[in-house]
């Protein structure tokens, strides 16, 4: 029997400092640009998708 993650979390952005934290890099964008600047070149590199939470915050999750 083997355990294996299937989904987890690679990266959260947020424009909002007060709302986020936990084990998973945080990317901090200025504006609502950028936050989708970063996580569209998050997705690409971390070969994830990007989710939003609230509308300023994203996460990068992958599925396996």
């Amino acid at each position: 029997m083997s355990i294996s993650l299937e989904k987890y979390i690679l990266a959260i952005i947020t424009t909002d400092r007060t709302h986020v934290g936990g084990g998973a890099p945080i990317f901090y964008a200025k504006q609502e640009k950028e936050l989708q600047q970063i996580a569209f070149t998050l997705e690409k590199i971390l070969d994830g998708i990007a989710h939003e939470i609230t509308p300023d915050t994203l996460i990068i999750v992958k599925h396996s």
